[in-house]
């Protein structure tokens, strides 16, 4: 499929429905549709759970829940419960969602690590150990974290 065509697709359809479309132009096989419709379901169920299983954690150390059957009751309903209500009247809020937290990652992965690299090297410029790229590495990090907020 040429690039022009491929992307009246993802414009008509946008999301997994216009990359399965898309797909379904190109490869006449149910069998890789199915593969890549698995594949998205797979990857926003470990995103669910991994952005859950930490939300838990914090949330229980924040509101000083015990490590006990009613504290950990407790806290699993305090981190699933909004996000249940919130997918159930909003489904397609949790794909939003993640857009987000990719901005607020790429800000703490990203820009903050490389700023902070900057300001350590400034500070202290006869360290003994320093990662290897200097001053460039670090720009291209913070470019690419601006890039993708």
């Amino acid at each position: 499929i040429n690039p022009p065509a491929f992307t009246a697709l993802l414009a008509k359809n946008a999301g997994l429905n216009g990359l399965l479309e898309a797909i379904r132009e190109v490869v006449a096989s149910p069998h890789v549709e199915l593969a890549v419709h698995l594949f998205a379901d797979l990857a926003l169920a470990t995103s669910f759970l991994g952005v859950s299983l930490g939300l838990f954690d914090y949330l229980a150390d924040v509101f000083q829940r015990k490590n006990s059957v009613s504290g950990r009751l407790q806290s699993g309903a305090i981190t699933f419960l909004p996000p249940v209500a919130f997918a159930l009247f909003y489904p397609r809020g949790f794909v939003m969602a993640l857009g987000y937290a990719g901005v607020a990652l790429a800000v703490l992965a990203l820009m903050l690590p490389a700023l902070l690299a900057m300001k350590s090297r400034r500070q202290h410029p006869q360290a003994a150990w320093r990662v290897v790229g200097g001053a460039p590495a670090l720009w291209l990090v913070l470019l690419c974290g601006i890039g993708i907020v």
